[in-house]
């Protein structure tokens, strides 16, 4: 039995994250095969973690190859993961190019591949966009109605996942709906506990795609006894 490492931002990540990735290997029924450290690797987002060296004209990856570093010290380990917010303006941090998920995370899993990503350990990098929160409320409908193990109530028992592009929705959204308030660091444990991700999935939001798929492609290197970085 293999452990997942999760590398990730925020306070409120620290107990969301390794409830979703369980969800999901729960559902795959693999939980004997590889099983999550719930002690994640906190990060920077990735603003900071990947900055611009102008005198270099380079990105500089120091602070990213740390935690790489960090979590692969971790024993028994099948793979990493980490798991971002997509909401940076700019990429790597002091450069004039706008952020994109996807040249982001090739361009972190090009550098950590140097430190062994690939070779004596597996990667995977999901961007979550625009934020983690995007995904708790494509599943809104699932949270309709329900309240916290404290009794607070969650969203109305009309709520709907909101128009407008699908991954458009952050925090805010979850701050003017919810009806005793949103704190990330207090509500994002409980609401991946509670929300379905069936209905998640029904929104089609790419972002969530992409961390199944990083999830099989770690279970399938596990498997078959080779190491991945990806994307």
């Amino acid at each position: 039995m293999k452990r997942l490492v999760i590398i990730g931002e925020g306070h409120g990540e620290v107990s969301a994250l390794p409830l979703l990735a369980k969800k999901i290997l729960l559902e795959k029924k693999v939980e004997r095969r590889l099983w999550v450290d719930e002690e994640i690797v906190r990060a920077h987002n990735p603003s900071g973690l990947v900055k611009w060296d102008r005198e270099k004209k380079e990105p500089e990856c120091g602070e990213w190859l740390k935690r790489i570093r960090f979590a692969a010290n971790r024993s028994n380990l099948g793979g990493i993961l980490a798991i971002f917010d997509g909401d940076a303006e700019r990429f790597p941090a002091g450069a004039q190019s706008a952020f994109c998920a996807k040249t982001a995370a090739k361009l972190m899993a090009k550098e950590a591949a140097k430190e062994g990503a690939g070779t004596r350990y597996s990667l995977a990098i999901v961007f979550a966009c625009v934020e983690y929160e995007s995904w708790l409320i494509a599943g809104a409908e699932s949270l309709a109605g329900k309240t916290f193990k404290d009794g607070r109530p969650i969203l109305p028992k009309d709520s709907n996942f909101p128009d407008g592009p699908s991954e458009s929705h952050g925090k805010r959204w979850l701050e003017k709906h919810c009806l005793s308030g949103y704190r990330s660091r207090r509500d994002q444990g409980p609401l991946t506990e509670l929300v379905d991700l069936a209905v998640v999935r029904s929104k089609g939001l790419r972002s969530f795609f992409r961390l199944d798929h990083a999830i099989e492609q770690i279970l399938d290197a596990v498997d078959n006894n080779v190491c991945i970085v990806t994307p």
